[in-house]
C-alpha cells in the first residue's frame, strides 16, 4: 500500500523535478518501442519524434487532469466541513440562548439537533441544559441529560449543576433521588459542599421527615463542612412541618451553642411549629423573645399567629395580632389582610369585612384579586349581591383584573336574587373585565328573572345567550319548564318541553318529572297520561317518583280504578314500587270506603316484600273507620304496633273515629286514654270526635265531662278549642232536654271568641220557645245578627259601572 501510494504521488504532484523524471521515462521507453519496431519495420525518424512528443504531451495532460480533480475534491471536502460547524455552532450558541431564557423544549430540540449531526456537545451544552431543567422543575429530565453525560465521556458535570439537580429534587419532595446524588458526587469527582447538604436536608424538612433531616445534618459534620443557618433552618422546618414544637425548640437552643446565629426564618419556623400545636402563648413568647435578642420579627412572624387565629374563628384575637404588628413597625401585606377576609368569608361577616379592607386601604396596602374574592363570596354568603356589584366596580377601578373565580364567586349571590337588572349590571362587569359569560352564567341570570316571575326576560336572556354562541344546555331548558309548571303556565311549559326535543340535546327523566309533578298537583290527570306517552316514545324510563306523582294524582280524584291501572304498569315495568306507591292507591280505597280493596294490596305490598309505613297503615285504619269497622280498625293498629311502626295522633283519631261511628264510647274512650302510654296527646280532632260521639249516643254528660278534659288540657298548652266541640256539647245538652246547660256553653264560646253555629242558636231558640222562656228573644236575635253576618261575609261585591267623565 504505501508503495503503490508512493508511485501515485510520484505520478500525480506537480513540481518541476518530477516533471522532468516522468519525461526522461518516458522519452527512454518510447526509444526503446521504436528501436524493438524497427528491427521488424522500418519507421522514419519524424514520426517516431512526433509520436514521442504526443505521448508524452497527452500522458502529462492526463496527469494534470486528475491533480485538478483531487485538488477540487479537497476543496469542497475543507468547505463542506467549515459549513457544518458553523450550524453545529449556531446551535450551540441557540441551546445556551434557550436554557438562559429558560426555555427547555428549544434548548433540548437543539441538543437533540446537534447529536444527530454527529458532533459531540461540549460540557457546557450538557451543564446548560441540565441546569435548565432543574430550574424548571423537571426532575426526570434533567437526571436523564446528566446521565447522557455521564455516558458521553466528554468530562464530568460541576458542583453548580449537581447541587441545582440536588434541589430540583428537594423541590419535588424526591428524597430518595436528591440522597441518590449527594452519594454519587464523589464518584463524578465532586466533593459535596454545604448547599449540597443542605438540599437534601431541605428536601427531608419539606416531607416533614424530622428523623432524616437530623441524620443528615450529623453526616454533614462527619464529612467535615460546617452546617450554616440555612442547614439549621431547614431542620427547623421540618420540625414546624412535623407539629414538634419541642424539638423545634431543642434545636435552635443547639443551633446557638454551636456557633450558628439564628435569623428571623429560624425563630418564625419555631412559632409556627407552637401555632400548629395550637399553643399560641409559646408563639407568642418566642415572637417576643425573638425581639429581645435583636432579631426584627417579619411580615410572617405575625401572619402565622394571625393565620392560626383566624382559622379558629378568633377574629377579634386576630385583628389584635394585626395592631400589635403595626405598633411593632412591621408593614402588614396583602396576605395578612387575606387571612382575615377569609375568616370572615366563613361566617359571612360583611360588616366587619367592609371595616377591615378601609382600614387595609388606609395603611396604603395594595389589594390584590385575592383579597377581593374573598370580599366577594362573603357577600356572597348573605345573597348580597348589591355589594357584590359594589366589590366588581371597585377593582375595576382600582386596576385589579377579576379573574374567572371573581365572578364564579359572585354568581352564589344570584342564587337567591330576584331583581332582573342586578343580573344586566353583572354582565357589564364581565364585558369590562374581558370575560366571556358561560352557559353557566346564563343559567344563573335566567333563573333569577325566573324568581322575578319576568318570564319575557328570562327568553330574552336564552335569546342573548344564542347570539353570543353559548349554546343552551339541559339547565337552561329545565329552568325555563320548571318554572312555568310552577307558576302554573303548564302549556308555556310544555312548549319549552317540546323546544328542549327539538334541540338535540337528551331529555331525561327528572325533565318529564317536572312537569308531570307540577301537573298531577293540579289534577290534570288526562295531560300527565300525554306526557307518559311522550316519555315512551321518546324511550326515556319513567322513574318511580313520576309514577308516584301521577298514582297520587288519581289517588286524590278519588278514582281507584286509574291508580290502580297505575300501580299494575308500574309494577309489571322495570320500575320499583315503594310504599308511596301502595300507600297512594290504598288511601283511594278508604277515600271510597272499600275495605276490601283497600286490605287486598296491602297483603300485595307484603308479597311484594315492601314494608308498610305509617300512612300505609292510616290509610287501611281510615277505610276501616268509614266503614264503621272497628274489629278490623283494631287489627291493623295491632298489626302495626306489632311491626314497630310508630303510630301518629292522625292513628288514633282515626281509630277514634272507627268507635265513634260504630257508638262504640267505652272503646273511643279508652283508645284515647291509650294515647299518652304510645309517647302522643289527643289534639282538637281526637277530643272533637269523642264529644260528637256522646252526643249522638245521647250522652251529654259524657260530652260535658270530655269538653271540660279538653279545655283543661289545651289550655295548659296554649291552644283553643274549635267551634264543632262547644255546638256538639250544646246540641247534646238541648236534646237531652237541659237548655240551660247548652247556653252555658255557648256563652262560654263567645267569651272566648269562638264562632257558634246558626244549628246551635236554632236548638236553644226553638227550645227557649217551647218553653216559653222570655230568653228566647234575646237568643233569636243573636240568630239574626249571625246570619246578617255570615250573608255580609258571603256576599259578592256588585259590579258598579264608571260615570262617563263629564266634557
Amino acid at each position: 500500500m504505501a508503495f503503490r501510494s508512493s508511485c501515485y504521488s510520484f505520478l500525480t504532484t506537480s513540481s518541476t523535478i518530477n516533471i522532468a523524471v516522468r519525461t526522461m521515462l518516458l522519452a527512454v521507453a518510447t526509444s526503446f518501442f521504436f528501436t524493438a519496431l524497427d528491427m521488424h519495420l522500418p519507421v522514419p525518424a519524424a514520426v517516431e519524434e512526433l509520436t514521442v512528443v504526443g505521448l508524452l504531451l497527452l500522458l502529462e495532460l492526463s496527469f494534470n487532469s486528475r491533480r485538478q480533480t483531487s485538488t477540487k475534491k479537497q476543496s469542497c471536502g475543507v468547505e463542506r466541513k467549515i459549513k457544518e460547524e458553523d450550524i453545529v455552532s449556531g446551535l450551540l450558541g441557540r441551546l445556551q440562548v434557550a436554557a438562559k431564557a429558560g426555555d427547555t423544549d428549544a434548548a433540548e430540540a437543539a441538543m437533540e439537533k446537534i447529536l444527530a449531526s454527529g458532533s459531540k456537545p461540549t460540557l457546557v451544552c450538557y451543564g446548560a441544559l441540565i441546569s435548565a431543567f432543574a430550574k424548571a422543575g423537571h426532575v426526570k429530565r434533567a437526571e436523564h441529560w446528566l446521565e447522557a453525560l455521564e455516558a458521553s465521556n466528554v468530562g464530568s458535570p460541576n458542583g453548580i449543576c449537581l447541587n441545582m439537580l440536588i434541589s430540583a429534587c428537594a423541590k419535588s419532595n424526591a428524597v430518595d433521588r436528591a440522597e441518590y446524588w449527594l452519594a454519587k458526587m464523589p464518584s463524578l469527582g465532586l466533593s459535596p459542599d454545604v448547599m449540597s447538604y443542605n438540599a437534601v436536608i431541605d428536601a427531608c424538612a419539606r416531607t416533614g421527615d424530622v428523623t432524616r433531616a437530623e441524620n443528615w445534618l450529623d453526616k454533614m459534620k462527619t464529612a467535615g463542612t460546617n452546617p450554616n443557618v440555612v442547614s439549621y433552618s431547614s431542620v427547623l422546618h421540618a420540625c414546624a412541618r412535623s407539629c414538634d414544637a419541642s424539638l423545634a425548640e431543642q434545636w435552635l437552643t443547639r443551633m446557638e451553642k454551636e456557633g450558628a446565629e439564628p435569623n428571623a426564618i429560624c425563630y418564625n419556623s419555631v412559632i409556627n411549629a407552637w401555632c400548629k400545636e395550637g399553643n399560641m402563648r409559646k408563639a407568642a413568647a418566642w415572637l417576643d423573645q425573638m425581639s429581645e435578642r435583636g432579631v426584627q420579627p417579619t411580615v410572617n412572624s405575625y401572619s402565622t399567629i394571625i393565620d392560626k387565629l383566624a382559622k379558629a374563628g378568633d377574629i377579634d384575637a386576630a385583628e389584635n395580632w394585626l395592631a400589635r404588628m403595626a405598633e411593632a413597625g412591621v408593614e402588614a401585606d396583602a396576605v395578612s389582610y387575606n387571612m382575615l377576609f377569609s375568616a370572615c368569608s366563613k361566617t359571612g361577616d360583611c360588616a366587619r369585612a367592609s371595616k377591615l379592607f378601609d382600614h387595609m386601604l388606609k395603611r396604603k396596602v395594595v389589594p390584590n384579586t385575592i383579597c377581593f374574592n374573598l370580599l366577594i363570596n362573603t357577600h356572597s354568603r348573605q345573597g348580597d349581591v348589591s355589594g357584590v356589584l359594589c366589590r366588581l366596580r371597585q377593582m375595576r377601578e382600582q386596576g385589579i383584573q377579576a379573574d374567572r373565580v371573581s365572578f364564579n364567586t359572585s354568581l352564589k349571590a344570584f342564587s337567591r336574587c330576584a331583581d332582573p337588572k342586578a343580573a344586566d349590571q353583572m354582565l357589564e362587569e364581565m364585558h369590562a373585565a374581558g370575560m366571556k359569560p358561560d352557559v353557566a352564567t346564563y343559567n344563573a341570570f335566567i333563573a333569577v328573572c325566573m324568581r322575578a316571575k319576568d318570564a319575557k326576560k328570562a327568553e330574552g336572556w336564552l335569546c342573548r345567550m344564542a347570539k353570543a354562541g353559548v349554546k343552551a344546555d339541559a339547565v337552561s331548558y329545565c329552568t325555563m319548564i320548571d318554572a312555568f309548571a310552577q307558576s302554573g303556565e303548564l302549556h308555556r311549559a310544555e312548549q319549552w318541553l317540546e323546544k328542549m326535543e327539538g334541540s338535540g340535546l337528551q331529555v331525561s327523566s327528572g325533565t318529564y318529572g317536572l312537569l308531570v309533578n307540577a301537573v298531577a298537583k293540579m289534577g290534570d290527570i288526562s295531560r300527565v297520561e300525554r306526557i307518559f306517552k311522550r316519555m315512551e316514545q321518546a324511550a326515556v324510563e319513567v322513574t318511580g317518583s313520576t309514577y308516584n306523582a301521577l298514582i297520587s294524582a288519581c289517588a286524590r280524584k278519588g278514582d281507584v280504578d286509574r291508580a290502580e291501572f297505575w300501580l299494575k304498569r308500574m309494577r309489571a315495568s322495570s320500575t320499583q314500587a315503594d310504599v308511596a306507591s301502595y300507600s297512594s292507591v290504598i288511601h283511594a280505597c278508604a277515600k271510597a270506603s272499600d275495605l276490601t280493596r283497600a286490605e287486598a294490596w296491602i297483603e300485595q305490598m307484603e308479597q311484594d316484600g315492601v314494608q308498610a309505613n305509617v300512612v300505609t297503615f292510616n290509610s287501611a285504619i281510615n277505610a276501616c273507620a268509614r266503614c264503621g269497622d272497628v274489629e278490623r280498625a283494631e287489627h291493623w293498629f295491632k298489626k302495626m304496633v306489632k311491626q314497630g311502626v310508630q303510630p301518629g295522633v292522625l292513628t288514633f283519631n282515626s281509630l277514634i273515629n272507627a268507635c265513634a261511628k260504630a257508638l262504640h264510647l267505652d272503646r273511643a274512650e279508652k283508645w284515647l286514654r291509650d294515647m299518652p302510654n304510645h309517647g302522643l296527646q289527643p289534639d282538637d280532632v281526637t277530643y272533637s270526635t269523642v264529644i260528637h260521639a256522646c252526643g249522638a249516643a245521647q250522652e251529654p254528660q259524657r260530652a260535658d265531662n270530655w269538653l271540660k278534659a279538653m279545655l283543661s288540657a289545651l289550655y295548659s298548652k296554649g291552644d283553643k278549642p274549635s267551634s264543632f266541640c262547644y255546638n256538639s256539647v250544646a246540641q247534646a245538652w238541648v236534646r237531652g232536654g237541659d237548655v240551660d246547660r247548652a247556653i252555658y256553653w255557648l256563652s262560654e264560646a263567645e267569651s272566648l271568641g269562638v264562632e257558634v253555629s246558626l244549628a246551635s242558636l236554632n236548638s236553644v231558640v226553638s227550645a227557649l220557645t217551647r218553653a216559653r222562656r222570655h230568653e228566647a228573644e234575646i237568643w233569636s236575635a243573636k240568630v239574626n245578627r249571625s246570619s246578617a253576618a255570615r250573608n255580609q261575609r258571603t256576599e259578592k261585591p256588585r259590579f258598579r259601572a264608571p260615570r262617563p267623565e263629564r266634557g
